[in-house]
Order: structure tokens, then C-alpha cells, then sequence
């Protein structure tokens, strides 16, 4: 069974037992957000409960006129289940569903900078699964900002798109609603570029350039131009 999950304690477990083993510090904010956050209604977390223990987790959150899947993790006895792509499923139904919303979107690493890791997984396999699932992935340099005070940005990840309301095949351009949307998260996760942040000014110079974001076949990723800067990761 999925459902929201807005219980404290629950939130809790699922931080400890889910998300904490399966996340890079730079990449998860601190439990006492995430409990707050999750409890508040900020984050929408979906749950999925076998014999009353939560075995994995998807948890969305709305900016505008796109919902970024934060975290998507399946706790280690309920990998190769099929349970995160069910988790995917159930929550781009109720995210798509909300009125407003033009898109789901996702972060995911790109395996060119991203090795292997005992702990937090394959990032050629995580790739190859969402793309079994349909994602398409923007042409622009994207990165991670920081999850919190003193935490680093992640360079090098790609901004995929697991749902749009628009129902044509890529590779095309974006239509003028995804563009839209897409600018819109942009500004509310990351504020606007500073003069001499070259990584925002990257970023958001391919958003807005007048000839528009091209949304590719998620396999097409070593296409996609990094921020400046960027290297091999972990």
C-alpha cells in the first residue's frame, strides 16, 4: 500500500531506515528538517507499506508550476521488486493531477561523473531505470543547490522530466508552459544568478535563451553541457 506520510515519528523512521542509507550528505538535508518539512506539508512524502513497515519512499515538492521528486529511495529488501518504479508511478499520478501542474521533474547523476558506490547505488543502472520509465532530460548545465548552511552544491546532475502535460515525443523543444515552469523552479529553488557565479549564470542563460531548451531521450545525456567546472564525482 502507498499513502502520504505525515506523522512525525514515521517520518523519522522512514529519514533513518530509507533515506539516510541511500544519500550522499550533500545530497538529503538534515532529519529535523526533513521531519518538519514532511509534517508541515512542505515535502509530500508517499510511502510504501508492506505488513505496516515502510519498505520505500518517493517524496515530492511543489514549485510553481512543477513538482521535483527530491528523493526516491527503496529500502535493501525491497530492491529489484519493482517497487520504485511503482513508487514513480504513484507519484506522477497525484502530482499531475494537481491542478497547475505542467510537470514532474527529477535530479539524477549522470554516470560520466558519478562512479558506483556500495551504499548509494549505480548510477548507469539509476539512469538506465528511468529511462526505462520514459524520462527525458533538459539540455542545460544543471546542478544541485545546497541542502542546507555549509552544505555544497552538486554539479553535474542532470534535470530530468518524468511527466509533462505535453504528450509529444522528444527530442523537441520545450513548449512555452514547460519553459515557463521550468524558469519558475529554477528561481524558487535557486534565487536569481549573481554577477560572477558562473555556474547560475550558465544555468539560467540556457533556460532563458531565445531559442529555447531542448528536452532529449534521457540515453542522450553526454550531450548535455556541465556547469563550468565540473568533474568526476565520488
Amino acid at each position: 500500500m502507498i499513502r502520504p506520510v505525515t506523522d512525525p515519528d514515521e517520518l523519522g523512521s522512514i529519514y533513518d531506515e530509507i533515506l539516510q542509507p541511500s544519500f550522499p550528505p550533500a545530497e538529503l538535508v538534515n532529519r529535523e528538517t526533513f521531519v518538519h518539512e514532511g509534517s508541515s506539508g512542505r515535502l509530500d512524502v508517499l510511502g510504501a507499506y508492506v505488513a505496516d513497515a515502510c519498505a520505500g519512499v518517493i517524496v515530492g515538492q511543489r514549485h510553481g508550476a512543477a513538482v521535483l521528486v527530491v528523493w526516491l529511495a527503496v529500502g535493501s529488501a525491497g530492491r529489484g521488486s519493482g517497487l520504485g518504479s511503482t513508487l514513480i508511478k504513484a507519484g506522477v499520478e497525484r502530482w499531475m493531477a494537481l491542478p497547475g501542474v505542467a510537470m514532474v521533474l527529477a535530479e539524477v547523476e549522470r554516470p560520466d561523473l558519478f562512479e558506483a558506490h556500495p551504499e548509494y547505488g549505480d548510477p548507469a543502472r539509476r539512469l538506465a531505470f528511468y529511462a526505462r520509465l520514459g524520462a527525458g532530460a533538459l539540455a542545460v548545465p544543471y546542478f544541485q543547490p545546497s541542502v542546507g548552511p555549509g552544505m555544497p552544491r552538486v554539479p553535474g546532475l542532470l534535470l530530468a522530466t518524468l511527466a509533462t502535460q505535453n504528450a509529444d515525443p522528444f527530442p523537441r523543444p520545450l513548449d512555452s508552459d514547460e519553459t515557463d515552469a521550468v524558469g519558475e523552479f529554477l528561481t524558487s529553488i535557486m534565487g536569481e544568478p549573481m554577477d560572477g557565479d558562473a555556474e547560475m549564470e550558465a544555468l539560467f542563460g540556457a533556460v532563458r535563451d531565445p531559442a529555447g531548451v531542448r528536452l532529449l531521450p534521457l540515453d542522450d545525456y553526454a550531450s548535455i553541457p556541465l556547469p563550468p567546472a565540473s568533474t568526476r564525482r565520488r
